[in-house]
C-alpha cells in the first residue's frame, strides 16, 4: 500500500526478499518534533526499501505518522503537555533539563494528561510484543521501556539511536545530563563521563537490589553493569550506536573508540517531499493555504530572517513574540516568525500602546506561520535564528544559511558554542536572558558577514552530499544480511548478556554501590590516559593531604552555603568567591587576634586561595581535620551530595542560598 502521499514504496525482486527474510521494524521514540521528524525520514526510506515499518510514540507523533501512511501505537504522554507544564517551563527558563526529571516537586503534574497511574511500560512492551519487530528501533527519552522490552524479548535486535554526539565519552563535551555538575578545577571534562556512569549505575543498583528484595525477575539490561557497557564498552556492543547527524560538520573526537557507532548523516525528509506536504496541510510542516501566503511574502522583498523556537517556551508567549519582532526592528530585517508550540502570533504582542511600534513594523515586515517546510523555507532566507536543535541547526546550516543559536537546554548550548567557533554564525546567552537588542546584533552580522556567509555556504555544499537515510538503509540491509542472518549478532548478544550477568552475580552481595566503582575507576585508567593521568593526580593530592593532617594544618568547608573568601585579614578587603561545600583547605596564617585564617585550596571548589572566618555566629564553617580517614568521609559526602543534587530539580547548594556575611 502508499506509504506516503507523495510515493508508493518500491517493490523487489521475490529473491532481494527471501535473502533479506523479514523485514519488520519498530521504532520508539519519544519528545517533540526534532525527536520525531528523523525517524519519520528513516522510516520513508525504509518504506521506499521495502522494510514494513511502525511506529510507537506519544499521540501527536502518531497522528503526523497516519498523514505519511504509516501504522503507529500511543505508548506516552504528549511530550507538549509536559513542557508545557510548570516543571517544564521552569526547566527552560532555568535553562536545567534535570528539572524535567523532578516530578516531586511540582504539584501541577496531575494536570497533564496520563500522568497518572497508567502503567505505559506494560501498553509499550505489550504493543511492540504484538508487532513482532524484526528489529526494534529506539531514542533514549523512551530508554526505560525500551530496555523493559529488550528484556522481554531479548532475541529481537536492538538498535539504539542518539541524535547527538554528547553520548560517546570524550575530553571534548559534556554528557547532556551533567551540565549541571561543577567540576573542580583538577578534574577533565572527562571526569563528567564517570560521574554519568556511576550516578545511572547507582540508581540502577538500588532498582536491582528492589527487584531482588521483591521476589521479580531481574532484568539484565537494568543492572549496573549496563552504564558501563552503553559508555566504556562500545566496541563489543552488539549493534553500533546509531549517530544520525553530519560527519561533515560534527565529525568523531580524537578520543572516541575506532568502532561501535555509525555516524550516518542527517535524517531528513527531502525538500520536495516537505513542499508537498505544506501544500497538502501537513501538522509537521505548514497549514495549506499558508504556504502560498509564505511564498507571496518572500517574494514581494529582501531575503527575510526565519525565527522559530518549536518546542521552546519562555515566559510567556507574548514575551517571546516582542523578543521577535523587537529583534527584527533593532535589525532592520523583514521576518518570518513560526508560531512553534508557543503559538506566536501578531496578537501575541499585546494590546498595549507600548508595543505599538511592534505592530507597525510588523504591517510591512513580518509574516507569522504556524509551522513551516524547513528544507524548502531555510534556503530563501537570509539568516536563521531558532533554539539549536540539532535537527534544525543541520536543516540551516545545509541550506547555506548563517544561523544564529538562542539554546535553552541539553546539546544546544554547545551547538551555539560549535557554531560561532567554526565560523558558521553566532551563539547568544540562554534564551530566556536574551534581549532585543543582542538578538538584533547578532542578525545583522550573521546577514553582513562575508565571511560567515561564505563558510557556511562552504559546510553547505559538502553536507549536501550526504544520504543520511540511503546511509542508514544499506547498513540495515547490510546488518540483517551479515550479522543477524549468520548468527554474528546472536553470539555478540549472549556474550554481552553474559557480561551483564557475571558483573551482578558479584554485585547483588554489595551493600552499597560504590564497592562497584572502585574496579570501574581502574579499568578506564587503563583504557583512557586522561583517567590515568588524573587518578595518579589524585592518589598524589590525598599523600599531600595526608601530610597536612599530621601537620594539624588541615581544614574542610562544613556549612552547605560554603566559606566566603577575602583577599585581605580584614573583613572590609575585596571578595574573591566562596570555597565550597567538601573544599579541602591548607592553614597558611592565622590572623592577630585568631579568628582569622589565611588558607589555599587542596581540593574542591573555590579561589586558589585567601582568609576566611572558620566560625560565624557561633556556627562552625571550616572544621580542622583530624584523621585522614575524616579526607575520605568526606570525600564520600561529596560525592553523595553531588548524586543527590542530579537526580532532582533542586539546584545544587549554595547556588540559591543567602550569603552570610562575617560579624
Amino acid at each position: 500500500r502508499p506509504t506516503s502521499f507523495a510515493f508508493a514504496a518500491e517493490p523487489r525482486a521475490p529473491a532481494a526478499r527471501h535473502a533479506m527474510g523479514s523485514r519488520r521494524v519498530a521504532i520508539a521514540t519519544q519528545g517533540t518534533r526534532g525527536d520525531f521528524q528523523p525517524v519519520l525520514s528513516l522510516g520513508i526510506g525504509l518504506a521506499k526499501a521495502g522494510y514494513e515499518v511502525k511506529f510507537f510514540g506519544n499521540p501527536g507523533h502518531c497522528r503526523t505518522a497516519a498523514e505519511f501512511n504509516f501504522d503507529s501505537c500511543v505508548v506516552s504522554i504528549e511530550a507538549k503537555d509536559l513542557l508545557a507544564s510548570e516543571r517544564g517551563m521552569r526547566a527552560m527558563e532555568k535553562g536545567d533539563l534535570i528539572l524535567l526529571s523532578a516530578a516531586d516537586e511540582f504539584e501541577t503534574d496531575k494536570d497533564v494528561e496520563g500522568m497518572d497511574d497508567t502503567d505505559w511500560t506494560k501498553i509499550f512492551c505489550d504493543s511492540v510484543s504484538e508487532f513482532k519487530p524484526d528489529v526494534f528501533m529506539w531514542t533514549p527519552l523512551v530508554g526505560f521501556q525500551a530496555k523493559e522490552y529488550m528484556h522481554l524479548c531479548p532475541d529481537v535486535p536492538s538498535v539504539y539511536i542518539v541524535y547527538q554526539p554528547h553520548c560517546i565519552p570524550t575530553n571534548h563535551i559534556s554528557p547532556i545530563f551533567m551540565q549541571r555538575l561543577q567540576l573542580e578545577p583538577e578534574q577533565p571534562l572527562f571526569y563528567k563521563w564517570v560521574m554519568e556512569a556511576t550516578s545511572e549505575a547507582q540508581n540502577l543498583f538500588q532498582d536491582a537490589k528492589w527487584r531482588q528484595q521483591e521476589g521479580k525477575e531481574l532484568n539484565l539490561f537494568q543492572t549496573p553493569q549496563s552504564a558501563y557497557e552503553r559508555l566504556f564498552n562500545l566496541e563489543e556492543a552488539p549493534c553500533p550506536l546509531i549517530l544520525p547527524y553530519s560527519p561533515t560538520w560534527w565529525g568523531p573526537y580524537d578520543d572516541w573508540p575506532k568502532s561501535g557507532y555509525v555516524i550516518t548523516g542527517n535524517w531528513k525528509i527531502a525538500k520536495e517531499e516537505q513542499e508537498a506536504a505544506a501544500k497538502k496541510g501537513s501538522q509537521l510542516f505548514n497549514a495549506g493555504s499558508q504556504h502560498e501566503l509564505c511564498t507571496n511574502f518572500i517574494n514581494a522583498g529582501e531575503k527575510p530572517v526565519y525565527i522559530g523556537w518549536g518546542s521552546m517556551q519562555v515566559y510567556s508567549k507574548e514575551h517571546m513574540a516582542r523578543l521577535a519582532v523587537g529583534a527584527l526592528k533593532e535589525a532592520g530585517k523583514r521576518g518570518i516568525i513560526v508560531g512553534g508550540w508557543a503559538e506566536l502570533s501578531e496578537e501575541s504582542l499585546g494590546e498595549g500602546e507600548e508595543h505599538t511600534e511592534l505592530k507597525e513594523y510588523c504591517k510591512k515586515n513580518v509574516l507569522f506561520l504556524k509551522s513551516a517546510p524547513h528544507e524548502w523555507l531555510f534556503p530563501q532566507c537570509a539568516c536563521c535564528v531558532h533554539h539549536g536543535g540539532i535537527g534544525t541547526t543541520q536543516a540551516s546550516l545545509s541550506a547555506g544559511v548563517p544561523t544564529v543559536v538562542t539554546p535553552v537546554f541539553a546539546d544546544q548550548k554547545d551547538i551555539a558554542k560549535k557554531l560561532a567557533k567554526d565560523g558558521h554564525g553566532q551563539g547568544t546567552v540562554q534564551l530566556a536572558k536574551l534581549t532585543e537588542k543582542e538578538l538584533g546584533e547578532k542578525i545583522k552580522r550573521c546577514c553582513t558577514d562575508e565571511k560567515i556567509i561564505q563558510n557556511v555556504k562552504d559546510l553547505a555544499a559538502r553536507m549536501q552530499q550526504e544520504d543520511g537515510v540511503g546511509t542508514m538503509v544499506k547498513w540495515l540491509d547490510a546488518f540483517l544480511k551479515d550479522e543477524v542472518a549468520t548468527g554474528q549478532w546472536k553470539k555478540k548478544q549472549t556474550a554481552f548478556l553474559e557480561r551483564l550477568k557475571v558483573a551482578w552475580d558479584k554485585q547483588k552481595s554489595f551493600k552499597d554501590p560504590a564497592q562497584i566503582f572502585g574496579k570501574w575507576n581502574m579499568d578506564l585508567a587503563e583504557k583512557y590516559p586522561v583517567m590515568q593521568e588524573f587518578m595518579a593526580k589524585q592518589v598524589a593530592k590525598f599523600n599531600d593531604m595526608v601530610k597536612l593532617v599530621v601537620a594539624k594544618k588541615l581544614w574542610v568547608v562544613k556549612s552547605t552555603s560554603g566559606c566566603l573568601a577575602r583577599k585581605g585579614e580584614g573583613l572590609k578587603t575585596e571578595e574573591l568567591g566562596k570555597f565550597k561545600e567538601f573544599a579541602m583547605l591548607e592553614e597558611l596564617g592565622v590572623s592577630k587576634g585568631g579568628g582569622r585564617l589565611h588558607v589555599r585550596r587542596v581540593k574542591g571548589n573555590g579561589p586558589d586561595e585567601g582568609w576566611v572566618t572558620p566560625v560565624v555566629q557561633g556556627k562552625d564553617v571550616i572544621t580542622k581535620v583530624t584523621a585522614h580517614s575524616e579526607i575520605q568521609k568526606a570525600q564520600a559526602e561529596a560525592i553523595a551530595k553531588q548524586f543527590a543534587d542530579l537526580s532532582t530539580g533542586k539546584p545544587p547548594p549554595g547556588m540559591e542560598t543567602k550569603k552570610t556575611e562575617e560579624k
